[in-house]
C-alpha cells in the first residue's frame, strides 16, 4: 500500500488560473498557499423508484456533483490579487476577484506534491463560499473556499 503522506507540508497543492494551461504552471497560476485543508467532493447522484412487481427499490445513477472546498488563512495577494496586469487572471483578481466577477477558474489539485510521477487532478469551476472570519481565538482572517465544478475530475500525473 502506497499512502499519500502530506505532512511535509508542500505536497497537498491546488493552483487557480483563468486558463487551463496556466492551472499546471506555478509560475503562472494563482498558487493558494496558507491552505488548512482540502476536501474534493465526487458525489454521484441516485435516483431511486418502486415499482409494483418488485418488492426492492431501483436506483439508476445520475451525474455527479462535484466540489473542492478548503480553509485558508488569509494571505493578502491570493485573496485580493495583485492587480499588475501581467498575470493570469486568477493571479490578477484574487479569490475574491474571480468570486465577485464569477470568473470561470481551472485548477490542479496535486496530492503528493508537484515532482515527476506526482497524480493530481484538474477541471474547471467557479469559487464561492467566501466568508472570511477573525476572532481573538484566532487573531488571523480564515475563509472557506469552495469551488463549484463545472463538469468532471481528470486525473493525470506530473511528467
Amino acid at each position: 500500500m502506497a499512502v499519500i503522506n502530506v505532512s511535509a507540508g508542500s505536497e497537498a497543492v491546488l493552483h487557480l488560473a483563468a486558463t487551463e494551461a496556466n492551472a499546471i504552471v506555478a509560475a503562472n497560476a494563482l498558487v493558494v498557499p496558507q491552505m488548512q485543508d482540502i476536501t474534493i467532493n465526487n458525489s454521484t447522484g441516485v435516483f431511486r423508484f418502486k415499482t409494483l412487481d418488485n418488492t426492492a427499490e431501483s436506483a439508476v445513477t445520475t451525474p455527479a456533483t462535484n466540489q473542492i472546498s478548503l480553509n485558508v488563512v488569509v494571505d493578502k495577494d491570493s485573496f485580493f490579487g495583485t492587480a499588475d496586469g501581467a498575470s493570469d487572471t486568477a493571479v490578477d483578481s484574487g479569490l475574491f476577484g474571480v468570486s465577485t466577477d464569477k470568473t470561470r477558474v481551472y485548477f490542479a489539485v496535486y496530492f503528493d506534491g508537484t515532482d515527476t510521477g506526482s497524480k493530481y487532478l484538474t477541471g474547471s469551476g467557479f469559487i464561492s463560499g467566501l466568508s472570511p472570519t477573525v476572532n481573538m481565538d484566532s487573531p488571523v482572517w480564515i475563509t472557506p473556499v469552495t469551488i463549484e465544478v463545472d463538469g468532471d475530475f481528470t486525473e493525470a500525473e506530473v511528467s
